[in-house]
């Protein structure tokens, strides 16, 4: 109770926007084209390039293609968060304290904006029945069995896309410096769907612009509670300043766990 009695209690930052109907109409308005071109101008040759044969085994795909499965990062910010609960933290000096709030915030801001996005779009994925590609029968490349359930038809959107949209997205924010590899690696990880054959180059921009989309909504709602971001004058966002010259101190967190 305590933990949303904080969350809840944050004084409102209405500087900006979270996002604008006009922004979020025009953004998704592009999407749902983008991902419709792709149904009729790509995924059709894409079928044909993986029915002759085109794609073959790739060891650096199948690999990083894990990095899409969401139970690593659950587990692990997850984790996090539970051994960051054993800490007394009203027995903390002020500084550790900041440190142990922005940690705590930040698990839960990447556990929230990979597992919401997620779920939704499983729904999605069990609603549409979408064949994935070499399930598909005909020379069309969207066949839909509704509610079917199963992972043959479970294609649209690609869930693996999905997480990687969101954690990267996430990842960029709390890490300003370094988005650029974050999103190309993002990049890289759900079009590995493409190239093992599981999923239609619709299904990846559908996952990973809804993953990432999500993530900065997210954090965007994060800086309206003024938690761990925060509005620039322009509307940007920017990491807030609290514990960030004492995060070397984060060892001795867990230290303090180890020893509860």
């Amino acid at each position: 109770m305590s933990w949303f009695a904080f969350v809840n209690g944050r004084r409102r930052d209405y500087r900006s926007s979270i996002v604008s109907w006009n922004t979020f109409a025009l953004v998704g308005f592009a999407a749902v084209i983008a991902v419709k071109g792709l149904i009729f101008f790509a995924d059709g040759r894409y079928l044909e390039a993986l029915r002759g044969g085109a794609w073959r085994d790739n060891r650096f795909f199948e690999t990083i293609t894990y990095l899409g499965l969401s139970d690593w990062i659950l587990i692990g910010s997850g984790a996090a968060l539970l051994a960051l609960s054993l800490v007394a933290a009203n027995r903390l000096d002020r500084a550790l304290h900041t440190v142990w709030q922005r940690l705590v915030l930040s698990f839960y801001f990447v556990f929230t904006a990979v597992a919401l996005p997620g779920l939704i779009v499983s729904a999605v994925k069990f609603a549409i029945g979408r064949a994935r590609p070499k399930e598909v029968v005909g020379a069309f490349p969207w066949e839909w069995h509704p509610f079917a359930g199963g992972y043959d038809f479970a294609s649209f959107p690609s869930g693996h896309a999905t997480t990687a949209g969101a954690f990267c997205v996430a990842l960029a924010f709390l890490f300003p410096r370094y988005r650029y590899p974050l999103l190309v690696a993002g990049l890289l990880v759900a079009a590995s769907r493409c190239v093992l054959g599981v999923h239609f180059p619709s299904d990846v921009l559908a996952g990973f612009s809804s993953g990432a989309g999500f993530a900065w909504i997210w954090a965007r709602a994060f800086a309206r509670k003024r938690l761990l971001f925060t509005f620039s004058d322009g509307g940007r966002l920017a990491l807030r300043g609290e514990g960030r010259g004492h995060l070397h101190r984060w060892p001795e967190l867990f230290g303090l766990i180890s020893r509860s």
